[in-house]
């Protein structure tokens, strides 16, 4: 977990950097589990979010110690028609970055620069090539028909905000000299390397939607409970920019299962966590958070110490508890537009009745 010591100008910033610290990792070149797949072809980033960190992972399946760099690509391709000769020369011959597999697994190359570039339209987003440099062994990956797809992961702030995004290639193939005139799209490999004088490249592209934010109201629990990604109702971007599936805290538990999580026996962990993160989500959809800056700096300090476990084995009356449901109650009454900027909703949704 990241631990941030910097003092900002508002605490509610800090208190949010150290809540997003403990739920991402924003090292950028650290590689990941080789199980990881998504669902998600799209990553969603705020219009006038600056990227902080950007990475790209890719599953290696055949290593053979063999450096692969990466180039941005110049001009648009297509998955199902994309051939050695009709690609030609379509890339940047300057390298964004560069990784060596000396075994299988997943590794990772920090594209920070480049995402950049595509989000400054100072490069057109048609993905990224990766090739050998001088005529070597063959290295084959997973492509996204594998179902182990190459993917891209971007750590950006908004308004001193943190959040994250991740998606799977939208597109990839691999293109060979050898082979000119044939297409690799459908292939469940990507193969980089040269088989004597005749090359091998891959391709990868993904999609990245920047979305408007929307500026102060507020939704209740309810609102936000229901409006992930998992519905049932609508899905919110908002949840996008704090992610359903990362780690809420010390639960063990994700956002989204936090959420949704009964507070049994009048668990004011769980009473104080659905308020938490409706305020999160609020606050990162551009609600001020002026009226509850304290109280939501407060609550983060105790999610960062206890436990579910130790606040539900709280008798009904100790100090501890009861500061948890206090926290809450000034939390839901933000959310529900009692205080603050005011509800976006008719007719507020409300927590579950708390236990005191």
């Amino acid at each position: 977990m990241i631990r941030l010591k910097t003092l900002l100008i508002f605490p509610v910033v800090l208190l949010l950097l150290l809540y997003a610290g403990c739920q991402n990792n924003p090292n950028p070149v650290e590689p990941i589990h080789s199980s990881h797949q998504t669902q998600f072809t799209k990553l969603t980033i705020p219009i006038g979010a600056t990227i902080d960190s950007a990475a790209f992972f890719i599953n290696v399946t055949t290593a053979q110690n063999v450096e692969v760099t990466l180039h941005g690509i110049t001009n648009s391709w297509d998955e199902t028609t994309v051939t050695w000769n009709n690609f030609g020369g379509s890339f940047n011959p300057a390298s964004e970055g560069s990784f060596t597999p000396s075994s299988t697994g997943w590794y990772s190359v920090n594209v920070t620069a480049l995402v950049n570039s595509w989000l400054d339209s100072l490069l057109a987003n048609n993905g990224i090539l990766l090739k050998e440099a001088s005529p070597g062994q063959m290295q084959f990956f997973t492509s996204r028909e594998s179902g182990m797809a190459p993917y891209l992961k971007i750590y950006w702030t908004f308004n001193g905000l943190p959040g994250s995004d991740s998606a799977s290639a939208a597109a990839d193939a691999f293109i060979s000299a050898g082979e000119g005139d044939q297409n690799f799209g459908d292939s469940t490999a990507l193969i980089t390397g040269w088989q004597d004088t005749l090359e091998t490249r891959s391709l990868v592209s993904f999609v990245i939607e920047q979305t408007p934010v929307s500026i102060g109201c507020t939704h209740g629990f309810g609102y936000w409970k229901t409006h992930s990604k998992y519905g049932p109702a609508p899905y919110d971007s908002a949840w996008a920019m704090l992610g359903e599936d990362s780690t809420f805290f010390l639960s063990d538990k994700s956002n989204y299962q936090v959420m949704w999580t009964q507070p049994k026996h009048g668990n004011a962990y769980y009473i104080l966590a659905h308020q938490y993160v409706a305020t999160g989500l609020n606050i990162l959809n551009g609600a001020d958070p002026i009226a509850i800056q304290e109280a939501f700096n407060e609550s983060t300090a105790l999610f960062d110490l206890y436990t579910p476990q130790q606040i539900g084995d709280l008798q009904g009356g100790d100090t501890l508890r009861l500061q948890f449901i206090s926290l809450s109650d000034i939390l839901a009454q933000y959310n529900e537009g009692t205080i603050g900027p005011g509800s976006c909703d008719s007719t507020p949704l409300k927590a579950p009745v708390r236990t005191k």
